[in-house]
């Protein structure tokens, strides 16, 4: 398989608001209502997971689905019961939240039931954190870099995000994502995912690089002119991989005026029902951008 951009516009809880909650650009046949069920845990903290109905979607307009606050929702750890989760509303968006973290290692196991519907289940690990370090930007030009070093010998996917940053009470924080894409001179392990396009989101399997610490060069889509600079390297599992593959396949893959392109299904590994249940590990990094 070869290494690819995959566009990717949810980020935080964006990932769990939007999950399967698509525009169809195809008529897709429809299975009947069935629950879905989206959350990617994030490692050190609390589990945020959304449950909602499934509807037919039967134009182009987005199809807000409806949220199903009284759900009984459980989960296990390795197995064993885990933490109690309780409904609250967030941005709009209703979700139950663990009252504990989820921890790196762990198998974790969603279940949902509400009346009326088949109960579904969801399972993912929780990856290793990455090893990523040397995050350097410079005032007015265009390239960020920094180095990854891959464990060897198993399967790893990663995700990048960059924000522009600010010293906020004596902490770097966030403030807006960086559109960038792969610097098309400095990059030689991703020759065949160069692109012309600046994305928010880059998505990679380590099939080029098992066992190596890779230089990654980005291009920002404009030059830097912010103080401090922020990294999200996310260490991601196959099934949260294939899922955002999946996504953008969706939403980027057809082509709308070809009436003969087959309709594109979001991975799902919720059992009875649609969504996905993905762990995750993020690391952030944080530096003064030199002059």
């Amino acid at each position: 398989m070869r290494l690819r951009f995959i566009i990717v516009y949810t980020i935080g809880l964006a990932i769990l608001a939007t999950g399967c909650e698509k525009k169809a650009r195809l008529n897709l046949p429809y299975e009947g209502d069935k629950i879905v069920l989206n959350a990617f845990i994030q490692a050190d903290s609390p589990v945020y997971i959304r449950v909602t109905k499934s509807e037919p979607v039967v134009s182009d307009n987005d199809t807000e689905f409806t949220a199903l606050a009284h759900a009984q929702v459980t989960m296990l750890e390795n197995g064993l019961p885990f933490s109690a989760v309780h409904w609250r509303e967030i941005n709009g968006r209703g979700y139950f939240v663990s009252d504990t973290a989820a921890r790196p290692g762990k198998v974790y196991t969603i279940m949902a039931a509400a009346t009326g519907l088949t109960a579904v289940t969801g399972t993912d690990s929780i990856p290793g954190l990455p090893e990523a370090s040397g995050l350097f930007a410079q005032q007015t030009a265009s390239q960020v870099k920094f180095t990854l070093k891959d464990p060897a010998g198993i399967a790893n996917y990663y995700r990048v995000h960059l924000y522009a940053a600010d010293s906020i009470n004596g902490s770097i924080q966030p403030l807006s994502m960086i559109k960038y894409r792969m610097d098309p001179s400095l990059n030689d392990n991703f020759a065949d995912i160069i692109s012309d396009t600046y994305y928010q989101d880059l998505v990679v399997k380590d099939e080029r690089f098992d066992g190596k610490a890779i230089r990654f060069v980005l291009q920002t889509d404009k030059p830097v002119t912010y103080k401090y600079l922020v990294a999200e390297v996310t260490a991601l599992t196959a099934q949260g991989y294939r899922y955002l593959k999946s996504v953008d396949e969706q939403q980027n893959g057809q082509d709308d005026g070809n009436f003969l392109s087959q309709p594109v299904k979001v991975y799902s590994n919720v059992t009875n029902g649609y969504g996905i249940v993905a762990g995750m590990y993020t690391q952030r990094m944080a530096c003064k951008v030199t002059k």
